[in-house]
C-alpha cells in the first residue's frame, strides 16, 4: 500500500491523536492501530475510508500516491460536528456508560458553536 503506515502515522501524531483515541474513533482496536502504523497489517477499504474521512484526505495521498499533503493543521482545525459525534457513536465497539450517552447528548444537542 505504497507509504500508507507513514502518512497515518503522521496523520494522527499531527492531529494529536493517541493510537487509543484513534482507534476509538475509527472503532478498531489500537493493535490494529498500530500494525498499520508498524506495516504489519493493512486497513480494509471500509477502515481505509473512515481514516481518510477523519483526517480529511484523499485516498490517493493516504495511500502514498499523491504528493498533495491535506493535513489538518492546529490553525486548520474545526471541532467535530454533531454528525462525527453520531458517527464515533455508532462505530464504536464498546457500549458507553449511561453517564458517556448522556454527555454526548448534550453536546450533540448543543446549539452553542464555538469558533
Amino acid at each position: 500500500m505504497g507509504n500508507f503506515k507513514s502518512v497515518f502515522k503522521l496523520l494522527r501524531t499531527e492531529n494529536g491523536y493517541t493510537q487509543d483515541g484513534l482507534a476509538d474513533m475509527l472503532g478498531i482496536s489500537r493493535s490494529a492501530v498500530s500494525m498499520y502504523e508498524n506495516g504489519n497489517r493493512e486497513p480494509d477499504l471500509k477502515t481505509l475510508e473512515a481514516i481518510a474521512d477523519l483526517f480529511k484526505v484523499d485516498m490517493d495521498y493516504l495511500l502514498g500516491r499523491s504528493a498533495a499533503a491535506v493535513t489538518a493543521s492546529p490553525e486548520r482545525y474545526t471541532a467535530p460536528n454533531c454528525d462525527d459525534l453520531i458517527t464515533v457513536y455508532t462505530r464504536s465497539r464498546k457500549n458507553l456508560s449511561q453517564e458517556e450517552k448522556m454527555r454526548l447528548a448534550r453536546i450533540i444537542l448543543s446549539d452553542d458553536d464555538e469558533e
